[in-house]
């Protein structure tokens, strides 16, 4: 074998209402995807915690988000936010945040996440009601996954 070894994955895509979502590589190391979301599509909270958290590595390729973290060991369960559009580059957002993005154009989406995807270690956490007020807009449009994730507990709960 030498230096180049070809990895011959085939990438996957899912489609629904939102938009589509491709995993271009995965492995227990890492998993590389990309997403389109239509506006007004909420993508979150999710994140992996131990035995598997994942660090990602996210950019916004075309279009704008409103992307969304909360670190879960603060007590507080303060939702940061920050505008991102292609301009901003590569964004990283470390293993401890649970993390989502509100699309508020048409937006084309990259991440690389260390460590491959383990659903047993996943998190997901609902935060619909609070987005209107959050982010001042009309429409959140959710997956049935997302739509059915409890909600983010409060300040302080455990």
């Amino acid at each position: 074998m030498g230096p180049f070894v070809r990895l011959d994955r085939t990438a996957h895509r899912r489609e629904d209402n939102r938009g589509w979502l491709e995993v271009l590589y995965e492995s227990d190391a890492m998993v590389l995807k990309r997403s389109f979301s239509k506006q007004g599509v909420f993508r979150g909270l999710h994140v992996q915690r131990a035995p598997s958290p994942q660090t990602k590595v996210i950019r916004v390729v075309e279009g704008r988000i409103v992307d969304v973290i909360v670190d879960l060991d603060d007590p507080a369960r303060e939702l940061k936010t920050t505008t991102l559009t292609p301009q901003d580059g590569w964004v990283r957002i470390d293993a401890q945040y649970a993390h989502g993005f509100y699309a508020l154009e048409d937006t084309l989406f990259e991440y690389v996440c260390d460590g491959g995807y383990d659903e047993a270690s996943e998190l997901a956490f609902s935060i619909a009601d609070r987005l209107p007020g959050l982010l001042a807009v009309e429409t959140v449009i959710l997956s049935d996954k997302d739509r059915a994730a409890p909600p983010l507990p409060a300040a302080g709960a455990e």
